[in-house]
């Protein structure tokens, strides 16, 4: 008979130690969404905010990379520039308009704080300065 209520005395104190475990994950949890969700309140506008400057920036940046050909300080004739816009931006071909090609350059405009090249844009610029370029002339006939 002892073993019995000292069984169920250990079944009841379990059954209580678990019901207690339960309810403080409940209030852990209930805890850590309110902390979240006032963290949310405060640094979303935060984001928004830099995330549309961010956008602007490229926005503009993207704008410039067309119109630089006419600007003053640009050293090649407007009418020598075609826009390719990746994986770099502009490609020269100085004095074609004339009809007297000097040199073919290629150009990649940045307008923003660092002029750090993107992985793609180095490697395009590697080949070229390596002589790694190749011309091709591709004739399909029409059926």
């Amino acid at each position: 008979m002892e073993w019995i209520i000292i069984i169920v005395l250990v079944l009841l104190l379990f059954f209580i130690l678990l019901r207690e475990k339960k309810t403080s994950s409940a209030m852990i949890e209930k805890e850590a969404t309110l902390l979240f969700e006032k963290w949310k309140e405060k640094e979303v506008p935060k984001i928004r905010k830099s995330a549309a400057q961010s956008s602007q920036a490229v926005t503009l940046g993207k704008s410039m990379e067309h119109i630089i050909p006419y600007f003053p300080e640009f050293q090649y004739n407007p009418k020598d520039v075609r826009f390719l816009g990746s994986p770099i931006d502009f490609v020269v071909f100085d004095g074609l308009s004339e009809g007297d090609l000097k040199e073919v350059v290629f150009i990649e405009v940045k307008t923003g704080k660092t002029a750090k090249l993107p992985t793609r844009e180095k490697q395009v610029k590697e080949c070229i300065l390596e002589r790694n370029v190749d011309w091709q002339l591709l004739h399909y006939k029409a059926n």
